[in-house]
């Protein structure tokens, strides 16, 4: 229960230190930090809700997972963008929407867990 916590509370993490990554005009390295940080709780917690996820739909977590990382991609991708003051509209947009659809996909392999 308490790995579902934290998972869910570190893409939470992520989302606001990314989007304020993305869109702030100052603090961006500590933004990019955090956000470099949270990751690895990511990875760490999913590894562990894996085996759980497994029974529960193992082709939708296979999605899930490349889905993740093409989104942790994106997130780098924005912020070495937003480091080079290339940062489109386009990428924001595309790291926003991997963001929910990640979330979504997420939140259904928990059984919608905590909503439910």
């Amino acid at each position: 229960m308490a790995i579902v916590w934290t998972h869910l509370i570190t893409w939470i993490v992520i989302t606001i230190t990314t989007l304020l990554g993305l869109l702030a005009k100052s603090h961006n390295k500590v933004y990019q930090m955090i956000t470099r940080v949270g990751y690895l709780v990511i990875i760490g917690t999913g590894i562990l809700l894996f085996g759980h996820a497994w029974t529960v739909e193992p082709t939708l977590l296979i999605v899930k997972v490349i889905l993740a990382f093409i989104l942790i991609a994106l997130i780098e991708i924005g912020f070495a963008r937003k480091n080079t003051n290339r940062l489109t509209t386009q990428a924001v947009w595309s790291v926003i929407i991997f963001l929910i659809v990640v979330a979504i996909i997420g939140f259904g392999l928990s059984g919608w867990y905590p909503f439910k």
